[in-house]
């Protein structure tokens, strides 16, 4: 008589094998090459902004948060894993929430770039509506910066100082901003040559400017923006987080009644 052994464990073999499984095409679903070729490129298009903010001498607001961003990462995971070694719990958790906070400054402020990042940032816009102005970003900053300076360490004074700083100079020029383009909007130029003015800064006739193009438009109507106070501008009115503004975007903020003051807009991002 043949003797055929039981298979025992069966269900447990299928359960080890499928939980790796599951783990890899979660993976997988994120490292696609895709995805891969967009966190190369923007990589590599940060480098580039870095050398140009160099040689100018005139920083981007939003690299400004950005490196403040990836600082808190960076500090936070170093410290999260010193915290659990030596079991400080309590400290290892606030690690988590900088963490979390850093991550959120990145997407909020470059997530429209990579294709991974855009339904978080749309959910943010969603669910938290003071995003929407560069004051409620600010704010949202200066609360990050002071929780990283509540580590207490050097490293995270430093950059929670650095991050509260950034923070306060998206409030400041956010609200310079809005104050200047409620005095364009108050101005003698009518709808017909916004138009005009528009269609020609439009060399490339998509219908739509980049922010190069929008920093001439805004020179063609008299406006004397900073760099940064053009890149507060372009995201206010840059209604579909495209990354390129449209006519319509344009034409609504120009025809829409301030039901908010200026002052207290500080910019509204969509």
């Amino acid at each position: 008589m043949s003797y055929s052994p039981p298979h025992h464990g069966t269900g447990m073999g299928s359960s080890d094998v499928s939980s790796p499984t599951g783990l890899g095409s979660g993976l997988g679903s994120v490292l696609t090459p895709q995805n891969v070729s967009e966190a190369n490129n923007f990589a590599k298009d940060r480098v580039a902004e870095f050398q140009q903010n160099v040689h100018q001498g005139n920083w981007s607001l939003r690299f400004l948060a950005l490196l403040g961003g990836l600082s808190m990462v960076i500090v936070s995971v170093l410290g999260f894993v010193s915290h659990v070694v030596y079991l400080h719990w309590i400290s290892a958790l606030f690690e988590l929430y900088t963490l979390a906070l850093g991550a959120l400054i990145i997407i909020l402020e470059y997530g429209r770039q990579l294709s991974f990042f855009k339904g978080v940032e749309s959910s943010l816009y969603k669910n938290a509506l003071f995003l929407k102005y560069v004051w409620g970003r600010g704010v949202l900053y200066f609360v990050a910066g002071t929780l990283q300076i509540s580590q207490r360490d050097m490293v995270s004074v430093v950059v929670g100082l650095y991050v509260c700083v950034v923070a306060v100079t998206f409030v400041v020029v956010g609200q310079r901003t809005a104050r200047k383009l409620g005095e364009l909007r108050r101005s003698a130029i009518t709808p017909r040559q916004l138009q005009e003015r528009f269609a020609v800064c439009d060399v490339e006739s998509k219908g739509s400017l980049s922010i190069a193009q929008f920093q001439t438009l805004t020179n063609d109507l008299g406006m004397e923006l900073t760099r940064n106070e053009v890149e507060t501008a372009f995201l206010q009115l840059d209604f579909e987080s495209q990354g390129r503004l449209r006519y319509e975007a344009v034409q609504k903020w120009w025809d829409e009644e301030a039901t908010v003051p200026d002052d207290f807009q500080g910019g509204a991002i969509a």
